[in-house]
């Protein structure tokens, strides 16, 4: 790219923010390329452009699942978002939608409650839990939810989520504190500019 092509920091941002309300309404294939357009080019800009990267970054993971089955990736890149933005449910909610794309019904879980617990009442969460189901399946598959090792193994698992849950909470508030050394993403950052320059150049091959 060209000093020539590259797009204002004011136009970049409203780009990919449009793409992120794309990904929302599950118009992936529209946002997916605006993403892979324009994200190379914020990922390699200042420490705000790499900021305003980092915080869409987990719907262009949500896209790449939804659209090529990139399970793994899309979760590094709700990782990445939260390294900026540690609080922000809507990541949690992106990262819990690729767990349920990926058939991991108890980590989709675990995300969109932990999601909850800095938003009770966001309400892409709440429907996401409604239609699931809030409740997460018993230990012991073959035997009834109420059977007393179910109930017991339940209260053990639940008190783990909780213990893993405040550990990350407390992790992330740290990081929170130091949300503006932008340093400490910038390694996996450029992973991820490289990743979107990957999938843009593969699709320009296709094309070709």
């Amino acid at each position: 790219m060209t000093d020539q092509d590259r797009l204002p920091r004011e136009e970049l941002e409203r780009l990919v923010t449009e793409a992120a309300l794309l990904t929302r309404v599950e118009q992936y294939d529209d946002a997916v390329k605006v993403f892979e357009a324009h994200l190379p080019q914020l990922s390699s800009g200042t420490d705000d452009d790499k900021r305003v990267a980092a915080a869409v970054f987990s719907y262009y993971g949500l896209c790449i699942a939804a659209l090529r089955k990139q399970y793994s990736d899309g979760i590094k890149y709700c990782e990445l978002s939260l390294k900026v933005q540690p609080s922000n449910p809507e990541h949690y909610e992106n990262q819990g939608k690729i767990h349920l794309l990926a058939r991991s019904r108890a980590r989709a879980v675990d995300a969109l409650l932990t999601g909850l617990s800095y938003d009770p009442n966001n309400k892409g969460i709440n429907r996401v839990l409604d239609y699931i189901g809030r409740r997460r399946p018993p230990v012991i598959g073959f035997l009834p939810r109420d059977n007393f090792l179910n109930v017991y193994l339940g209260k053990r698992r639940h008190e783990r989520f909780e213990r893993r849950r405040e550990e990350a909470r407390n992790r992330r508030r740290r990081q929170e504190a130091d949300r503006d050394k932008v340093t400490t993403v910038d390694v996996q950052i450029k992973h991820a500019q490289t990743r979107a320059a990957e999938h843009k150049k593969g699709r320009s091959g296709k094309n070709a």
